[in-house]
């Protein structure tokens, strides 16, 4: 019992991380920024429209910003951290990010 019991319990933090994860992951979207999710790269000939824009190795962001990422790399970092370099939602406010914020509340 003791053994299922440990098994029961490593399920619930795995859970646990997962679901704080996708939390972070949806808060970039709520704030208006894009995650980059989902990407496609150069084609020849292009599946779709977009890859037509793209060079050798290039990916294009198809998670609604249409940011051209140098390559896979590039790509993942920024997948991994989308606010390393944030880029709005077309259509979407954000929320205004860093000192410029900070100062206009007077913090």
């Amino acid at each position: 019992m003791e053994a299922i019991r440990a098994q029961r319990l490593d399920v619930d933090l795995e859970m646990a991380e997962m679901n704080a994860k996708a939390d972070a992951w949806h808060a970039v979207r709520d704030r208006g920024f894009c995650n980059h999710g989902s990407a496609v790269g150069h084609r020849h000939p292009p599946v779709r429209e977009v890859q037509r824009l793209l060079e050798p190795g290039q990916l294009i962001c198809t998670a609604g910003c249409d940011t051209v990422f140098a390559d896979e790399n590039d790509w993942y970092a920024q997948l991994d951290d989308p606010m390393l370099n944030p880029v709005p939602l077309p259509g979407r406010s954000t929320a205004d990010e860093g000192p410029a914020r900070a100062a206009a509340s007077g913090n």
